[in-house]
Order: structure tokens, then C-alpha cells, then sequence
């Protein structure tokens, strides 16, 4: 995180942020996202209520930009955005502004009404990459009601759950009682991933399925995991 700024410079682009020009109060926020500091989240947090949906991106990337604990604060007050691209601005700069400690702010996106919302924070606890996003990815993996979103959960529990037991018992559940095929192959290619023994259980249920695709996909990736050479 950067250094305080002296008083009159911190001062000049809080002014800045309250310009009448858009391009001003964005440069503005980009200026404060450098500055860094207690201060600098403490003014962009007043441009989360600019009425131009570019500003507010700005700020939410700024705050990104500075991280830490008061950053992720603001952020998560971001999630509420009117506008579903602040939002998903907000899950990828919570990623930058927290990483792990920015996993449980970014659970809360899960709840979203909008969709693409939902498939950025899937995306962002796969770049994290913390096992403690496991239980996270796998809640919305049961439950979102979005066919697409269930297979990004499914796909990037792979990476995310490897080696982590409660990754297979999430895929098991899902192969057992997802209703798209879609997504149960995601869960399928998954296991191929997780490089654990419990996998096979669930893949040889998999062959069993009732959709012949799935069943083609865990035939490959059954032969990949007992040759232990997946890709």
C-alpha cells in the first residue's frame, strides 16, 4: 500500500472527485488508488454514490488497487451496486484488494440476482485458489439455480478442491442429484482433477448415469485417473 499523501494533495483530488466532468472524477479515483492510504478509501468510498457508472467502476478498481482491511470494507458495501458491472468490478477488486481474507466478502455475491455476478466470484475463489473457498464454491455448486453458473462451480472445483476430500463429497452429491447433464460432466472431469482415491467411487456412479454423454466423459476420464496421467 502506498504512503499517505501530504493534507493539500489528498485534498485537491477529493475536489477532483467531486468535478462536474466524468473524466475528471474517474482520474481522480485512479490518483487516490495510487495515493493509497486510510484517507484515500475513506474519500472513495463517497464516489460509490456517483451517478456515472464509469466513476463508480473507477472507484471500485482504485479500491482494488489500494487493498487491505478498509478497502474490503467499502467493497463489500460495492456488492450492492445498482448496476451489475460495478458489481462484478467490485468481486474481481475484492480478489486484489484481500485474496484469502477476501474470500468470506465474496461469498456474498453468491447471492446475487444477476448471473454474471454469480459466475465472477465463482471465477475469482478459482484464482484465489484457497482451499478455504472449497466450501464456498461448493454451496453455490447445490444450490444456484443457474445451469451455467453450477457448471463453472463444478469445473473450477477441479482446481480448487484438489486433494481436498470435501471437494469429492461436494462432486458425489452433485453426480447423485444435479438435473444437467452439463453440469454433472463438469463435476465428472472435475474428479479427474482432485487426485485422490475417493474420486474413482463417484466416477465408476458416473458411468452408471442416465445421460450418455456424461457416461462417455467418465469412461476418458476413468482411464486417465487409474493411468494417473489426466490432463
Amino acid at each position: 500500500m502506498a504512503q499517505e499523501a501530504p493534507g493539500p494533495g489528498i485534498f485537491a483530488l477529493q475536489t477532483m472527485l467531486l468535478d462536474k466532468s466524468p473524466e475528471i472524477r474517474i482520474k481522480a479515483a485512479e490518483g487516490l488508488g495510487r495515493v493509497g492510504g486510510r484517507r484515500s478509501v475513506l474519500i472513495l468510498r463517497k464516489g460509490l454514490s456517483d451517478k456515472t457508472v464509469e466513476v463508480r467502476v473507477a472507484v471500485v478498481e482504485a479500491l482494488g488497487f489500494v487493498g487491505g482491511r478498509l478497502a474490503l470494507t467499502v467493497l463489500s458495501e460495492a456488492l450492492k451496486d445498482r448496476d451489475p458491472e460495478v458489481r462484478i468490478r467490485a468481486v474481481e477488486a475484492l480478489r486484489d484488494a484481500g485474496t484469502v481474507s477476501a474470500i468470506p466478502i465474496i461469498q456474498k455475491a453468491f447471492g446475487d440476482k444477476q448471473a454474471s455476478v454469480r459466475l465472477r466470484a465463482a471465477l475469482m475463489l478459482r484464482k484465489i485458489g484457497h482451499r478455504s473457498g472449497v466450501p464456498v464454491l461448493g454451496r453455490a455448486l447445490l444450490a444456484d439455480r443457474d445451469e451455467a453458473v453450477r457448471a463453472a462451480c463444478a469445473e473450477y472445483m477441479g482446481t480448487l478442491g484438489v486433494k481436498d476430500p470435501r471437494s469429492v463429497g461436494i462432486l458425489s452429491k452433485v453426480l447423485a442429484d444435479d438435473k444437467s447433464p452439463t453440469v454433472r460432466i463438469r463435476a465428472v472431469e472435475a474428479l479427474g482433477f482432485v487426485q485422490m482415491p475417493q474420486a474413482i467411487p463417484a466416477l465408476e456412479t458416473a458411468l452408471m448415469d442416465r445421460d450418455a454423454g456424461v457416461r462417455i466423459r467418465a469412461t476418458e476420464v476413468m482411464g486417465h485417473v487409474l493411468a494417473r496421467d489426466f490432463e
